[in-house]
């Protein structure tokens, strides 16, 4: 998920997929291509060809993308799904600990190269935002992360963010999550080793945990390598 301003979400598009394109092959050269078969309707017109042969050449159109751009719906927001053997997370973590460590010249032009962009936040889960669905979703999360090996010492916040969304308020998520998480993680709101991240936008919801938040600007790309 990828925020840029208002009115140029066109522009960010275009940036975020030749982004992805380009250090998919450079930073994961080994990725596979994932797919999972579309069981809806399908939006196409008709060219005479029989109901089976538009539905492989869609598959076959579909199975080729590396990322595929959804509709956020919301202004000022771009997402994109990854079609890859590869987590958001560790997509993002290694693009920023990349682009970071290049030369101070290539930093500036790689971020001329995003400059309609502002922070690309990795979500690794997707569910519908009802509290049913997001709940078992957090469950995974948990799993995930938090059921094996738990340092002591880890700390965690919980951060919100929701758009277009007025059944669902910060609160109302922060009390729906927080007592899934086990109770001996410690709470840190401004220094947190881990940041358990929901966004919800429209009738979706992102989950992921990330490590250092703050200290990678809350993911802003362009902040980033500024300074």
């Amino acid at each position: 998920m990828v925020s840029c301003g208002v009115n140029a979400e066109t522009r960010a598009l275009g940036q975020v997929q030749t982004c992805l394109d380009k250090y998919v092959y450079e930073l994961f050269p080994d990725h596979a291509l994932t797919w999972e078969r579309f069981d809806g309707n399908l939006d196409i017109e008709d060219s005479g060809e029989s109901e089976d042969e538009r539905r492989a050449a869609v598959e076959k159109q579909h199975k080729e993308k590396r990322f595929q751009a959804v509709d956020a719906a919301c202004g000022g927001l771009v997402f994109y799904r990854f079609r890859i053997n590869v987590k958001p997370t560790v997509f993002l973590t290694k693009l920023i600990d990349h682009l970071t460590h290049l030369p101070k010249e290539e930093q500036k032009q790689a971020q001329t190269s995003l400059r309609h962009c502002a922070r690309w936040i990795p979500l690794d889960f997707i569910c519908v935002a009802t509290t049913e669905r997001m709940s078992k979703c957090f469950e995974r999360v948990v799993k995930a992360h938090f059921a094996d090996g738990l340092d002591p010492n880890t700390s965690v916040a919980i951060v919100t963010e929701i758009r277009n969304n007025i059944s669902l308020k910060k609160e109302d998520v922060i009390q729906l999550i927080a007592p899934m998480l086990p109770p001996q993680l410690k709470i840190d709101l401004k220094n947190p080793t881990l940041v358990v991240f929901v966004t919800v936008f429209k009738s979706v919801c992102g989950m992921s945990v990330l490590e250092n938040y703050y200290q990678k600007k809350k993911f802003n790309l362009v902040t980033l390598l500024d300074q």
